[in-house]
């Protein structure tokens, strides 16, 4: 379920995802988990980003932080 306010789009762990950039070979990957910062704004964390993970065409496990703004929601897992 894809939760949408003022045409901002909510990530939560186990979302899929890719990256918009048209890239050749993207993966399509999971949402391991929302990246907060411990100090905050206005008494809220501030969003850094989310750490997504993928496995190569050779069955490599992959980890990589993101920008929210690069990716974009294709389903849940």
């Amino acid at each position: 379920m894809e939760l949408k306010k003022n045409n901002m789009v909510f990530f939560h762990a186990g979302d899929v995802v890719v990256l918009k950039q048209d890239l050749p070979n993207k993966p399509e990957m999971i949402i391991k988990s929302v990246l907060k910062s411990k100090a905050t704004e206005n008494n809220r964390p501030v969003l850094l980003g989310v750490k997504c993970f993928w496995f190569t065409d050779q069955k490599e496990y992959q980890e990589q932080s993101f920008d929210t703004k690069d990716l974009k929601k294709v389903g849940n897992a």
